[in-house]
Order: C-alpha cells, then structure tokens, then sequence
C-alpha cells in the first residue's frame, strides 16, 4: 500500500564540532556500507540524552512533535560503533553536529504506532491516534540535529525499503530547558549477573510490572529465574562475560497487568495489558515515559518488562523493549522469543496464528529488513545465502529430511506464501523446547559484538 508521510521541524540552536576517524569493524552481511564513525570524547559526555516525542497519525500519514529532552545520568552503551550498520528498523534516527552536518550517531527502531498503522481500526476505520515515543543516546557536548526517519513501503536498488526523513529537531544541550529531574530514585536497583562496566558490556534491565509491594520477593525469584533462562540458550550463554543483568524493585498498588476483554484493570507502575489492537495475547505498555524515566536509574541497552500474570502473551519491539508474563506454562519461550525482537530485530517466522495485522504487516515485493525473514525476489537469493549448503534447493520443501539444514522455507511474517525463513523449526517459528536457529543465532551474536565492546 501507499503511504504520505509528513515532516515536521522545530529549531532551538547550533555550534561546531569535530571530524571523526573511520571505522575497523566490519559490518554484518548484508549491511548496508559502514560510514566513518567519530571520536566518541569528541562529540559526548558519560551522560545520556532521552528526547520524548508524540508519534501520531493514520494509516496514510504520521508525524511526530517534539515534547522535550531529558538528561540521563549515564550512557551505558557503545563507545566505538556509534553509526548503526545494520540497516534494520522501520525507523531510524540519526543525530548530527549541528554546525557542520556530522553523522555523530544513529540507531534503528520499531515502535508500535508502525504496527498499529497495520491494524484494522487504522487502515478501515481511519481512527486517528497518537503514541509515547522516545529516542536514546549518548549526551552531546554541543547543540545537535536530530534526524528521524521512516522506511518506505517502495523497494529500493536491494529490494529493501529505503528510509526517507519525516522529522528534525535542533537540540541545545547546554539549554536549561533540558530536564533533569529523577523520578524513582528511591527504588531499589539491584545487581543479578555483574560482569563489568556497563560502558563495555550488554546491560539488560529486568523490570517487573503488576507486582505489589507484598511480591517483591517473588519479583527477585522471577527475575533470577529468567536471568538464568537468558544464560541457558547458546547465543547468550557464550557470550556471558559480555552481559550485565540487573533488576529494578517497582511496586505496584494492585497486582496483575489489565485484561480489558475480562473487565480487568489494575493500577500498575507501567501499564501493561493484554488486548493491545485488540489481539488477546498481545501483552504491551504504551507508557514510555513511565518506563524510560524509571529504567534511567539504572544502566541499561535493552528492556524486559516481567509481568506478574500467569496468562499467556507478551510483545517485543525492536530497540524498545521485551515483555513477557512471569508464570505461565510458555513463559521461558516467550522471555526468549520477545528478546529475539527487541534485542536482535528478529521477525516472528510463524504464519498460523491471528494477528492484528495479518495482511498488511508486510508490503508485497518488497523484501524484509529483519535478517531471518527473506521474500526470495525474482533474482535475488535469501540474505542468508552464505549458510546454505550446496545442493540444498532453494525455496526447500518442508520436510523432515531438510530438519537440519539451512534453506528457505515458505511461511513466515505472518504469511503462509511468499515470505520465508531459514530454518525448518527455530524459536521465532514454534513454541516448543527448540533453540534458536543457526541464522538467528549468528543475529544475536553480531548484534552483541556490535554493542559489547
């Protein structure tokens, strides 16, 4: 489908800046070339900076409108690979010195107002909406430009999508219109696996929602339990010397996430309910801002959000968070497969189930961005190629014979004909007691010696 996009701008302030040296980590396959990455003491301080934005609109059009910048107390992430090579996301945003126009960072994301424009009520019945948004990064020395891109629906020269710019904003870091205030110092921040310092490691941040303040015992339980779950599979299990995990006491006043379709609604620290787009299982927060402004007091790349729910259903969105329910019959599964999309940008590979967005989610001929998801164009072979052994056919035939191989098996994203995935039975395909698949695993990891340093 089409789609017009518009762009909005709002000014506040530039200066200078100085050049940056090029890059020596190679990009992963398929990336798109690697721009010179700069001097990270030249451009930033240890601080972080969080820009909180309105994401509104329909199916047809979107636009964001500035709210204000927050000043975190720390930048736990990459020092070294500060422009994104990946290429995945729905969006992107880019910062740049504001004086002389500098690619200084970049990062790809997904929100859910992308998947929400995918959805019934947005595309038939033209309801007009707006959702919490926010972007995260290293806290500048001097003014910026802050860039946000979309991916258009229309294939580009690589059958992907390109990006094409919908907002900017100049931020003064030094204006005293920057907000620092703190809000939930007073909870308590404990550690679950230390392996170093935050700036050079992968800090996951556990946070627990629907949990009183009788439970935080069961929310310390949980959340080791799952820190183990994370551990136990390959791709994180190798690379624990890598990884920080910690905790977050939040109680709550009530116990539970909403459930809307029984009548339920709980008051909780950040929200959560069932019945996003009105998908049964579809488990998420839309409070953001609750969410940034309290995970700020500790280091943290990536977000859980634990749910205190014995229901089955959780979410995952790329660069945003993962959320999954503590006491269900699949919890372990769902803890893991939500991380596949918030952490490595994974597609969901199963095409037998109800979504919100079956249809829509993804435009034909056009190929996807996430790295296990392939559309096989007319001339063009699976992002993945280089895994396929020889004589392996390709689209492969969903047999027990070709269990074991990487290929292309048709049924994936959603669709049970023209999208494919790599590997028979993965994580992201089936519920099971199945491990990631090779493709998704080497995701991972990319995605961990990109961020880890």
């Amino acid at each position: 489908m089409h789609r017009t996009f518009r762009t909005t701008a709002v000014t506040v302030l530039a200066t200078a800046a100085l050049a940056a040296p090029p890059s020596t980590l190679a990009a992963p396959e398929g990336a798109p070339p690697r721009a010179a990455v700069p001097d990270y003491d030249a451009f930033f301080t240890d601080e972080a900076m969080r820009v909180e934005l309105f994401h509104t609109g329909t199916d047809e059009d979107e636009a964001y409108s500035f709210d204000r910048a927050v000043a975190e107390p720390l930048w736990p992430g990459t020092r070294r690979n500060l422009i994104d090579p990946t290429g995945f996301g729905k969006y992107r945003f880019r910062v740049e010195d504001a004086a002389t126009g500098t690619p200084i960072f970049s990062q790809g994301y997904c929100t859910l107002f992308g998947e929400w424009q995918a959805t019934e009520e947005a595309m038939k019945k033209k309801v007009r909406r707006s959702f919490e948004e926010s972007v995260r990064f290293p806290y500048p020395r001097k003014p910026v430009r802050l860039r946000i891109d979309r991916r258009a629906d229309e294939p580009g020269p690589d059958g992907i999508g390109g990006f094409r710019e919908i907002f900017s904003i100049e931020i003064d870091p030094n204006s005293h219109l920057v907000s620092r205030e703190r809000r939930g110092a007073d909870y308590r921040v404990f550690p679950i696996l230390s392996s170093g310092d935050p700036r050079r490691k992968i800090d996951v941040l556990i946070l627990g929602d629907g949990y009183a303040a009788a439970e935080m015992e069961k929310y310390r339980r949980d959340a080791r339990r799952f820190a183990d779950v994370l551990l136990s599979h390959e791709a994180f299990g190798r690379n624990r010397n890598l990884i920080n995990i910690r905790g977050i006491e939040t109680p709550s006043r009530d116990s539970g996430p909403d459930e809307p379709r029984k009548g339920i609604f709980r008051d909780t620290v950040f929200g959560t309910s069932f019945n996003t787009f009105d998908s049964e299982r579809y488990l998420t927060t839309s409070r953001d801002r609750d969410m940034r402004a309290i995970a700020a007091n500790a280091p943290y790349d990536t977000i859980f959000i634990m749910v205190n729910t014995s229901r089955y259903g959780g979410g995952g969105v790329y660069n945003q968070w993962s959320i999954f329910p503590s006491d269900n019959e699949y919890d372990d599964y769902v803890f893991i497969h939500e991380f596949g999309h918030g952490f490595a940008g994974l597609g969901d590979e199963y095409y037998d189930s109800a979504t919100a967005y079956d249809e829509a989610f993804y435009a034909k001929g056009v190929e996807p961005w996430e790295p296990n998801i392939t559309a096989l164009l007319p001339g063009a072979q699976a992002k993945w190629a280089s895994m396929i052994a020889p004589g392996t056919p390709v689209p492969t035939p969903d047999e027990e014979r070709f269990a074991a191989v990487v290929g292309a098996f048709e049924g994936a994203g959603y669709q049970a004909k023209g999208l494919y995935r790599p590997f028979r039975n993965c994580k992201m395909f089936h519920k099971g007691l199945v491990p990631f698949c090779p493709v998704c695993t080497a995701a991972i990891g990319r995605m961990i010696g990109l961020r880890a340093e």
